[in-house]
């Protein structure tokens, strides 16, 4: 469902008070009219009581205070209740809000001076003495009370919308920077205002998480996107002091990371990464669906800085995404790692054109599909491989500078884990190899070729039967990538099968491999993604194994590598 702006409440707002405004007074006036026909149109001066009996006039303004007095308390009793209520159940902020709001202001101020009116305008009512106007406002300011009840109600229950409340603070840290960036604003001042709007937004996010409200966590989640967008707009008219943090702004931190801060600039991505680092930790718990969209918004604000050719962004967005990879692996959430690991593969193919960053990437992917076997959690380590080998394939294919280093990093990978066989590396690199025979890259096809040489003979038989058997592109189950990440087309599995014989010897492979489509109606076209030799099925469940490994500081695994 798209979010409902503030923009939009208050012409919803305004439309509401609009419309049952001209239907009572169509309503009343065709009522009036009836009535003045049926008693002949008599003058207007038969229809006061003003001269002839005052008292009545006071009489009748009795019911107008009981009026507004019922108005201002059905008000104050549902704002009473329901924004404490709200706020406690997501962020205090919601009270501030709520206060600085100018409708509710102005609705409270006309519902509380509607009432004093009242009762000024019965007290100055004598027997020779009728405030004729001030009696016309009063009655017609106890009706304007009524028609704006109705109006202003939904507008305050919208106003409580989760949905909302992200949107509006959103919309005031994005209006800071703007203030800041036209000199409107103390740099000072609003770098504390913005750190606590963030603090909310994150606060919302994870309560969402807490109550399963997965909606309000992925809105929460993308306005953190849009914020680091809107200011990477106006970045560049920032002056010196608004890049200045101190300690109280960052109180964990060591003085060389806040200095490090300083000098790159990125005082403000690190308060949004960070709250992005911690939702992820929630996520991870207690909304595992949410794991895609959180990894999505940090390789989409890695993107778009490097679009603006901000690196330090970059830098810090590759080091929250290894972040994320150690959490995984620290927590075996196999599942998360599994959407980390496509959106860390995804930012490496866009960040092909800028060597120094694809060369970061595959270098980390190296490191961390290694730390996944130390901690024996070969559905991830396996994961890694594959994902590294797609990034080498788009390398090349942009004929990017850092292709030749990526395919080094993904043949660093070794083929022996634990004194056995990856039969999962295996596969990984004879896709490989056929892609750069696609491509005609002879030498980095005997790169390869030699790495190939060192598995036993039956391993890589096994291995290219695997993948030659593999004809359907979709997963048999329900996935985010949706697809085998093993298959490969047809031309690519001849080149496989041909691969294999000549590293085997022509006849050995024929001998062990069985016919293709037969061996497909064994597997229904699918092929497996772990075959008997892995140490993990099909969904990535691993053998228990208790083990333990400390978790590192949010900010010191954001913070810890430098630029240069």
């Amino acid at each position: 469902m798209r979010e409902r702006s503030s923009d939009e409440l208050k012409t919803d707002f305004t439309r509401g008070i609009v419309a049952i405004a001209i239907g009572l007074l169509v309503l009343f006036s065709l009522e009036f009219y009836f009535e003045l026909r049926e008693h002949g149109f008599p003058s207007l001066a038969s229809l006061s009581w003003e001269g002839t009996n005052n008292a009545q006039l006071l009489a009748t303004l009795s019911p107008m205070a009981r009026a507004y007095n019922n108005v201002l308390s059905m008000l104050l009793a549902t704002i009473g209740l329901a924004i404490p209520l709200t706020a406690n159940m997501h962020t205090p902020k919601l009270i501030e809000l709520f206060l600085r709001d100018r409708i509710n202001r102005t609705v409270l101020t006309i519902g509380a001076i509607g009432a004093a009116h009242v009762l000024w305008t019965s007290f100055i009512i004598g027997p020779n003495f009728v405030p004729v106007w001030a009696y016309g406002v009063s009655v017609f300011g106890a009706l304007a009370g009524w028609v704006i009840l109705i109006p202003y109600f939904f507008y305050v229950v919208r106003f409580l919308d989760p949905s909302v409340i992200i949107r509006r603070l959103q919309n005031e840290i994005t209006s800071t920077l703007e203030a800041v960036a036209n000199g409107k604003r103390r740099p000072d001042v609003a770098q504390d205002e913005i750190q606590d709007l963030l603090f909310q937004i994150g606060t919302i996010v994870i309560k969402a998480f807490d109550r399963a409200d997965r909606s309000v966590a992925h809105e929460g989640v993308w306005a953190l996107r849009q914020i680091i967008r809107a200011y990477g707009e106006v970045k560049p008219r920032m002056g010196d002091e608004w890049f200045l943090v101190g300690r109280s702004d960052f109180v964990g931190m060591s003085h060389h990371a806040i200095q490090m801060i300083n000098q790159k600039r990125t005082w403000l991505e690190m308060h949004v990464l960070y709250q992005l680092v911690l939702c992820y930790r929630h996520a991870l718990q207690k909304a595992p669906d949410e794991i895609s969209t959180i990894t999505n918004v940090n390789r989409r604000i890695a993107v778009e800085a490097e679009r603006r050719e901000d690196r330090h962004v970059v830098s810090l967005s590759i080091r929250v995404f290894n972040t994320f990879i150690r959490e995984a692996l620290n927590t075996r959430k196999h599942g998360a790692a599994f959407d980390v690991l496509y959106q860390y593969r995804q930012l490496a193919g866009e960040l092909c054109g800028d060597p120094r960053f694809a060369r970061r990437i595959g270098a980390f992917f190296v490191v961390y599909a290694k730390l996944a076997d130390d901690l024996d959690c070969a559905f991830a380590a396996d994961l890694a491989s594959f994902d590294l080998e797609h990034v080498v394939e788009t390398a090349y294919l942009q004929k990017a500078e850092a292709a030749d280093d990526l395919l080094k990093h993904f043949l660093s990978l070794p083929t022996v884990r634990n004194g056995k066989v990856s039969p999962a590396r295996v596969r990984a690199k004879l896709i490989a190899a056929a892609f750069l025979a696609e491509q005609g890259l002879d030498e980095q096809l005997a790169l390869v070729k030699r790495d190939l040489a060192e598995v036993p003979m039956a391993e890589l038989a096994a291995a290219a039967q695997h993948l030659v058997s593999i004809q359907k592109r979709a997963y048999w189950e329900v996935t985010d990538r949706a697809i085998n990440i093993e298959w490969t087309d047809k031309a690519r599995r001849r080149r496989i099968r041909a691969l294999a014989e000549e590293l085997i010897g022509n006849g050995h492979y024929d001998e062990h491999a069985h016919d293709e489509h037969a061996h497909d109606e064994h597997h229904d076209g699918h092929g497996l993604f772990a075959d008997a030799h892995d140490h993990h099925d099909a969904h990535g469940s691993l053998d228990a194994a208790a083990f333990t490994t400390s978790r590192p500081s949010v900010l010191g695994a954001i913070v810890e590598e430098d630029d240069g």
